[in-house]
């Protein structure tokens, strides 16, 4: 309870023991109306959905849907949410974003809305069963995994609702719903068994949640509602593990907006779907309290609406089991192991693209990873994050990353320069090694992009022109609103609160305080070799004592470095060896079967950038066995999930057809 609630309280008493029970419960309501209660997720979802009762619909339906319905939960005879929910599939800009939207509306609030309106929805869905752009986007297509899920659990849900329907193409209700069903059973098995591309995607994850949790909410088909229901086991599982303060914690997939924790009526940033899908969740710890409600406001004069998601993560009846609340908000130190796989059409990618160690301690996190690359890049791998350092904290950012400019290079186009750090950040020449709080990253740069003209000519032309002479460089950025900065004995140290980050890099660097853009909050700090790296420790103020002794403590740490033989070895503070060592030369490992969309390039497997790593004198495994997820809670591998954290036990086997749930 915060300060303002607590002085409520206290003037409540003074009120209802001078003029009675009743005047004082009155005032009582009054306060809790004007102060939302961010503290609880029943309090987010709440506040979100009573400050949109009389928000203005004027943007189209990818966007304004969810802002409709949020009307009519507040107002089930809203005149203008129901028009506006009438006209948002006019063929002219209807997208495929639309359609879970309109799903959700058909069942949870069907009921509020006129016939005359449902017949008018219905004659524009009648015809959106084929990709016609003189009719709309239509449903079934396939796209990238997020348009896959919109357009298929939208398909079924329509089918669902409408048995008798007549559709364009000439299928009935009837066969959509079985053709839809196995579109949807054969890509979440795949999630199952190698993960999902699109993996912790500060933008999509929150989009690939919510059709899931519609269809597991209203499928009336036990085979769907369990497959839906395991999938959002799996993806409930992964966030809750890999979210700090907020945060999805690198490596991860798809950054499209840097996280940020500040109010985009404070500053001119666009906050990722993400960041706001966990606020509703899980809330930002410390940062909590700087979500405004006006975010959830459009701004479409700005293009900015990823609050849109959370919106319906608010209006979802799918909650998250009581464990996963847990194991977010858990204080107890852990490592975890996950993998997850590059894009394939229907789930059937190759897997263990990515290869993640996370730890995640009392007051901070660290992820790290290592990459299995597409010859010349394929989907959206550029956009991947494959480190971050985080801690806890009330500022706007609160986070390092560390990378090579490789896929953006010393571009032509303005959007992908060698600052560009808010679309991802990693490189097939980067490779780390960790260890608990400790953490080794290194860049072995070549002079030539060894996969000339084998990107994709549509987006990457202009890298062909620089591929001669790629730039050779490693690089971090910390915030400067961290609450100490001292660089010392070749050491740059940071404290945020009782929080202390040690940075060594390994070769000469300089630092940049004075960049724009997204950058002007950040210092960046630059080592420009072909070989070089950077040692990263965190400690706290318990295990230390203080800053000072910190600082004094890691420069006596044992470090070895070997350029010839690319071998950096470090004891850390509390004894443990790191050692690593680059395998240069991105040997390519063949891929069985090879997924349909690689074939006319004629690539036959992945080019590994995976060093060899040892802790205390034991050889790391990063290939063989590597699980899905292993911690100490959640532990999933060869298409079985088990969850136990010694309060609930779930378990989901899905070797078969279809995915056995055992609660």
């Amino acid at each position: 309870m915060n300060n303002l609630t607590n002085n409520v309280m206290k003037t409540l008493n003074t009120i209802i023991f001078s003029f009675g029970l009743s005047f004082g419960l009155s005032v009582f309501l009054l306060a809790q109306e004007s102060t939302p209660d961010f503290s609880t997720y029943e309090g987010r979802k709440a506040a979100v959905l009573a400050s949109l009762k009389d928000v203005e619909l004027k943007e189209r339906g990818k966007h304004g849907i969810p802002r409709a319905l949020a009307r009519l939960h507040n107002n089930p005879k809203d005149k203008a949410a129901q028009d506006y929910l009438a006209n948002v599939l006019d063929p002219k800009l209807q997208t495929m974003f639309d359609l879970p939207g309109i799903a959700l509306a058909m069942y949870q609030y069907k009921d509020q809305i006129p016939y005359e309106n449902w017949k008018k929805i219905w004659s524009y869905l009648e015809r959106l069963d084929t990709k016609n752009h003189s009719v709309g986007e239509g449903f079934m297509g396939h796209g990238t995994e997020n348009h896959a899920l919109m357009m298929w659990v939208s398909a079924y849900l329509f089918a669902q609702h409408r048995p008798d329907q007549g559709w364009s193409n000439g299928m009935s209700s009837e066969e959509i719903k079985v053709l839809m069903k196995e579109r949807l059973r054969k890509m979440l098995k795949n999630v199952y068994r190698m993960g999902y591309a699109e993996y912790l995607s500060t933008t999509y994850d929150a989009v690939l949640n919510l059709s899931i949790e519609i269809l597991y909410i209203y499928a009336a088909d036990p085979e769907v509602k369990a497959m839906a229901e395991a999938y959002l086991l799996y993806k409930w599982s992964i966030l809750s593990l890999n979210v700090f303060n907020g945060d999805i914690i690198a490596p991860h997939a798809r950054m499209n907006v840097q996280t940020d924790h500040r109010s985009p009526g404070q500053e001119e940033s666009e906050l990722p779907a993400a960041s706001y899908y966990n606020w509703v969740l899980w809330g930002w710890g410390p940062a909590t309290n700087n979500v405004r409600l006006t975010d959830f406001r459009p701004r479409s004069e700005k293009g900015y609406n990823e609050t849109s998601y959370a919106i319906y993560a608010a209006l979802s009846k799918a909650k998250p089991d009581e464990v996963f609340f847990r194991l977010a908000a858990n204080k107890e130190p852990f490592t975890q192991w996950s993998s997850t796989c590059m894009f394939g059409g229907y789930g059937a990618g190759a897997p263990r693209w990515m290869l993640r160690k996370v730890y995640r301690d009392k007051t901070y996190a660290i992820g790290t990873g290592n990459f299995r690359w597409v010859p010349g890049g394929d989907y959206a791998d550029h956009d991947a994050v494959g480190f971050g350092i985080y801690w806890s904290s009330a500022d706007r950012f609160n986070y390092i990353n560390c990378y090579s400019p490789f896929w953006y290079s010393d571009a032509d186009d303005p959007n992908r320069t060698p600052d560009t750090w808010d679309h991802g950040q990693v490189s097939p020449f980067q490779q780390t090694a960790q260890h608990e709080n400790t953490a080794i990253i290194l860049f072995n740069i070549p002079d030539k992009d060894p996969w000339q003209s084998l990107s994709d000519q549509n987006k990457w032309t202009w890298r062909d022109g620089h591929a001669e002479n790629l730039i050779k460089r490693g690089m971090l950025r910390f915030p400067k609103s961290v609450d100490e900065q001292v660089e010392e004995n070749g050491w740059i140290f940071l404290r945020e609160g009782v929080t202390y980050i040690g940075i060594k890099p390994l070769k000469d660097y300089y630092v940049q305080s004075d960049l724009s853009g997204h950058l002007k909050e950040f210092t960046v700090v630059k080592s420009d070799h072909a070989q070089t790296g950077f040692v990263f420790e965190l400690g706290t103020e318990e295990e230390f004592g203080n800053f000072s002794e910190f600082r004094a403590k890691l420069p006596k740490n044992k470090l070895e470095i070997n350029w010839e033989k690319l071998t950096v070895t470090y004891t850390n503070s509390r004894n443990s060896v790191l050692e690593i060592h680059y395998v240069s030369g991105l040997p390519l490992v063949p891929v069985i079967p090879v997924p349909s969309h690689w074939q006319h390039k004629k690539i036959t497997g992945f080019a590994e950038s995976v060093p060899v790593v040892t802790i205390n004198g034991i050889v790391e495994r990063f290939l063989d066995g590597l699980p899905m997820i292993e911690s100490p809670a959640i532990r999933m591998n060869n298409s079985v999930l088990q969850i136990d954290d010694g309060k609930t036990r779930i378990s989901v086997d899905w070797q078969n057809e279809y995915p056995i749930i055992t609660r």
